[in-house]
């Protein structure tokens, strides 16, 4: 399991990191879509829908609601970041008192109209950071911030894990886990704001930023536990071997996106183009 876990995340990391680095922001698109394609067919078996034609239906429309929010962001979009924000702020109580059930076999509106707030605020996000001044440095130094608080949080969690974070929810993780997630994160942020030459106000916001980025990717990894739970599998798709489905992989990234944006532009730098 752990050979297939690295023979998948190597090759995949390095097309991720060759994609923002060395491609215009306009070949996004031919990524954000089918990613939204494939995260809306395994939400929609997340969220009850049993039949494939039923998940590629869905599928095909939050991918196309995603193409709308990327192509005429001006229109709607910011208000979309700002909802998917507030919504992943309102998780945070959530995921404290819920109490999964399995629900394997019932179909929740609910939680499919979430997908088209959260997949396409997600992918519009990762467009717009993309686009902005030093823009591929900023989307692999979001991105990387996701996987360095998962690796913290995941060697802390084994060596000094005793404390459930969540336990309803993800057994797995514990207090000792997040705080290594955020030691990691601090770390990598101080570094980060010396290599993008921000003044001394503007670090202290980056590490605070970067601090609030950590905990909101842990509610999407636990956000995504609960669907999980709820609809009785344990990985949301196979498309990625060792590692399950796409959700299963940017579940701490769909929170971070959208907020990225927010308080990049309220905090760091205003985002040119980003209000109607």
């Amino acid at each position: 399991m752990l050979l297939h876990r690295i023979l998948t995340a190597v090759p995949l990391a390095m097309a991720v990191i060759w994609l923002i680095l060395y491609q215009p922001t306009e070949n996004l698109l031919f990524v954000l879509i089918p990613v939204s394609f494939i995260c809306g067919y395994e939400w929609a078996r997340l969220g009850g829908l049993q039949s494939s034609a039923a998940q590629l239906a869905f599928a095909l429309l939050l991918s196309a609601f995603s193409w709308l929010c990327i192509n005429y962001f001006s229109q709607y979009g910011y208000l979309l970041l700002l909802l998917a924000t507030a919504w992943w702020f309102a998780v945070l109580v959530f995921l404290k008192k819920v109490r999964p059930e399995l629900k394997s076999s019932v179909v929740s509106p609910a939680k499919l109209l979430v997908a088209f707030m959260v997949v396409p605020s997600a992918m519009s996000s990762i467009y717009i950071i993309h686009g902005i001044e030093r823009g591929a440095e900023w989307l692999l130094y979001s991105m990387v911030l996701v996987w360095i608080a998962d690796s913290g949080a995941y060697f802390a969690g084994k060596k000094f894990g005793k404390n459930k974070l969540a336990p309803n929810v993800s057994p797995g993780k514990t207090l000792e886990g997040l705080w290594g997630a955020l030691i990691a994160s601090t770390i990598y942020s101080v570094i980060a704001s010396y290599y993008f030459n921000l003044t001394h106000s503007q670090s202290l916001l980056l590490i605070g930023l970067s601090l609030l980025l950590t905990i909101m990717s842990v509610a999407g990894d636990l956000y995504e536990s609960f669907l999980k739970r709820e609809a009785g599998v344990k990985d949301s798709g196979r498309i990625l071997p060792g590692h399950g489905g796409i959700l299963d992989r940017i579940d701490g990234v769909l929170p971070v996106m959208p907020l990225f944006v927010v308080f990049y532009d309220w905090l760091i730098m205003p985002v040119e183009g980003l209000y109607w």
